[in-house]
């Protein structure tokens, strides 16, 4: 990997950054005996603030797998446009573009575990307004489309202070392993949400699923609370605001790591994560399954995550996390395509459940090189760029739900996975940096 010499905004890029990093010695990946990584697995396990911070997690993706569920079913139920389920999730994914750069530079200078308990509750407000309005009938997809944008902002600041804090917490050394089972525990409360989202739907209705979604947050905000320390790799140095935010924009002109892994990140972005807008348009059109169905699906989705991060927990003895990261994008595209062409609802799920393997594998390489790219003291910036590059989003879920208006849902992930196929073997061309990294 080549490196970067730090410049004006105190930026390095690659093993220079490692070493950074609560005083980490420059060493290769892959060069550790694979005894000495589960060993280092057992003590991630073992951390009191980690064993925190994974119920905490779950607890509140419990209402993020809800959330995944009943806005798509609401907002299908209120239109009956596929277009609209996809301008739904595109708002919810359009904030990262804006409060990516505040996020980064709060998660910089403020106490990550307050940040996190603020989100969370915020995001528990805006579900019981929503709660309230389908309670007394007045929902409307203006609500809809105003509460998910509320819930994208708390979203994207509580994604940007956990993830930094896993490193706070572990230290470079064990940074994979506890993102990886960070990123387990996001999948594990996903599938339990998706599955009670189904339920809570075909039995109590929309107002009743807010409800449950609302306290899912609250309750993961206050065992927040017991987390005790900061962490052995919290930033020591608090730069001014202004400083803060001019440190990030030399950041993204100096160092090409990091630019590379946001163009990548925006790849998946626009064109496979997308495909989550689909799944109520297969569900209630296609496959002919209910709410209840496409309860299943997402909790299948959630299913693939689980499988794509637990086989990642051991991924510090590899080398070339680059060329795994091209090699789980082409696989990504690859599963939609199967999915264009799945006969049976069970076939979907199998096909579901594979490309979420990719998925969760993506997002778990991206965030880790992104930090593994940068200074200890800009790591919540480095999340902040990974979450301004998924603000790309909205334009993959407006694409994917407009297609599938215009032409079906079969022919929308067909066009994305062929498409997601071929830019990755463009990067592999023409980005050669990825290689190494």
């Amino acid at each position: 990997m080549n490196e970067e010499e730090p410049g004006g905004a105190g930026i390095t890029g690659g093993r220079v950054g490692q070493r950074r990093i609560a005083g980490q010695e420059d060493r290769s990946p892959g060069t550790e005996p694979s005894g000495r990584q589960c060993e280092r697995l057992a003590m991630t396990l073992r951390d009191t603030d980690m064993q925190v911070l994974w119920l905490a997690t779950v607890t509140y993706h419990l209402g993020l797998g809800m959330q995944q569920v009943v806005l798509g079913w609401v907002v299908l139920a209120l239109t009956h446009s596929g277009a609209m389920v996809g301008a739904v999730f595109a708002v919810r994914s359009a904030p990262n573009l804006v409060v990516g750069f505040a996020a980064g530079t709060l998660t910089d200078r403020c106490d990550r575990r307050s940040l996190m308990r603020l989100a969370a509750f915020g995001m528990a407000g805006v579900s019981m307004v929503v709660a309230w309005l389908a309670y007394t009938e007045q929902l409307t997809v203006w609500h809809l489309l105003l509460s998910t944008g509320a819930l994208g902002m708390w979203q994207a600041l509580e994604m940007t202070a956990r993830q930094a804090y896993v490193v706070d917490t572990l230290g470079v050394h064990r940074a994979v392993q506890g993102i990886a089972l960070i990123s387990l525990a996001q999948r594990f409360g996903g599938v339990l949400g998706a599955l009670v989202a189904g339920v809570t739907l075909a039995w109590w209705g929309a107002a009743m699923a807010f409800v449950v979604m609302a306290t899912c947050y609250s309750t993961g905000a206050c065992v927040l609370y017991a987390l005790r320390r900061q962490g052995v790799a919290a930033p020591t140095v608090r730069e001014p605001i202004r400083q803060n935010l001019l440190t990030y924009l030399c950041a993204l002109r100096t160092n090409q790591d990091v630019r590379t892994l946001m163009f990548s990140t925006a790849a998946a972005e626009l064109l496979g994560f997308s495909h989550q807008v689909l799944l109520p348009i297969l569900a209630k059109e296609v496959l002919q399954v209910g709410a209840g169905g496409l309860g299943v699906l997402t909790a299948f989705r959630f299913l693939g995550g689980v499988l794509g991060v637990s086989a990642l927990t051991g991924l510090s003895v590899m080398h070339r996390r680059g060329r795994m990261l091209l090699a789980v994008l082409a696989l990504f595209g690859t599963g939609q395509v199967m999915l264009a062409y799945a006969p049976t609802f069970w076939f979907a799920a199998a096909c579901v459940i594979f490309i979420n393997i990719m998925a969760a594998a993506t997002d778990v390489l991206h965030q880790t090189l992104l930090q593994f790219s940068v200074a200890n003291e800009q790591r919540g910036r480095a999340m902040g760029s990974w979450i301004i590059s998924t603000g790309i989003g909205p334009v993959g879920h407006l694409e994917v739900g407009s297609l599938a208006s215009l032409t079906s849902a079969h022919l929308a992930l067909l066009v994305n996975g062929l498409a997601l196929m071929m830019l990755t073997l463009g990067m592999a061309v023409c980005i050669p940096r990825l290689w190494r990294l």
